[in-house]
């Protein structure tokens, strides 16, 4: 990655002759742009899961200020930046990072509940993601490294469910160009993700054990049936009635149409 400025050796070239200077100074680098790349959203529908049923808040997150510049940052000792003065990003890195990791965590969990916050209207949501980023960069040996601590809460909630401190190292050439270490940096947002979205699957299945009982299916067939929606006998058994009422109440409420029975539903169902 290159760190000087053809620029500045124009300038200093002026101390030559004129003739030389003017010869050396005709045209300056251009400049490239870079973005993260983000994972792949699912090509088919996914079987209705606990995790896919989500509504995630990703945000705060939150950047160290070194990183808010343009320029691709290279840490060349603990205690020293290098810039690349051609080698820029196409957009602030706080939103770049923030959009990334969110569509990461959407893709990984399966659903497409999954906002940047702070938002101008927030929805209702499961689960908020807070994370602080202490590290985005590469190294003078090559690796790209990010240092990040992130908590979990319920919406609304200020106690954290899960708090980590994670670091991921990915490794890149001594010498690799720019591209390269773009991809590294989006493979390290990629893993970040894969823990955040292990965590908030976790928490679901659990969320789904705890609440998932006959007594929860039944009072869903019961509000069902309340509100003009058929869904068969109330049994407690999720059949192939209980799931068409289902789809015909979300359908008609603007919800994610799965067609399973869930927390979200009956709390849906209680409030309408």
């Amino acid at each position: 990655m290159k760190t000087y400025s053809k620029i500045r050796a124009c300038a200093l070239a002026l101390v030559g002759p004129i003739g030389l200077a003017l010869a050396g100074c005709s045209g300056t680098e251009p400049s490239n742009y870079y973005l993260l790349s983000t994972l792949p959203a699912p090509e088919s529908p996914i079987r209705a899961t606990p995790s896919n049923q989500l509504a995630v808040g990703v945000g705060p997150v939150s950047l160290p200020m070194y990183l808010d510049r343009p320029q691709l940052v290279t840490r060349a000792s603990p205690n020293r930046l290098d810039l690349a003065e051609f080698d820029r990003w196409a957009e602030p890195v706080q939103d770049m990072f923030s959009r990334s990791l969110a569509e990461n965590v959407s893709a990984l969990i399966g659903s497409d509940l999954v906002y940047v916050l702070p938002r101008r209207r927030t929805p209702e949501l499961d689960y908020r993601v807070a994370v602080e980023v202490f590290r985005f960069d590469r190294g003078a040996e090559g690796e790209v490294k990010l240092l990040a601590r992130w908590t979990i809460t319920k919406d609304n909630e200020e106690t954290s469910l899960i708090t980590r401190r994670t670091m991921i190292i990915e490794p890149t050439p001594p010498d690799s160009e720019a591209e390269a270490v773009i991809v590294a940096l989006s493979r390290a947002v990629e893993s970040l993700g894969r823990e955040i979205a292990r965590d908030l699957q976790g928490l679901a299945g659990q969320a789904a054990t705890s609440s998932t009982s006959i007594y929860d299916v039944t009072r869903i067939q019961n509000s069902l049936r309340v509100q003009g929606y058929d869904p068969g006998p109330a049994d407690g058994v999720v059949g192939p009635r209980t799931r068409a009422a289902i789809r015909r109440y979300q359908a008609d409420q603007g919800a994610k149409v799965t067609g399973e029975p869930s927390r979200r539903l009956q709390d849906m169902l209680t409030r309408s």
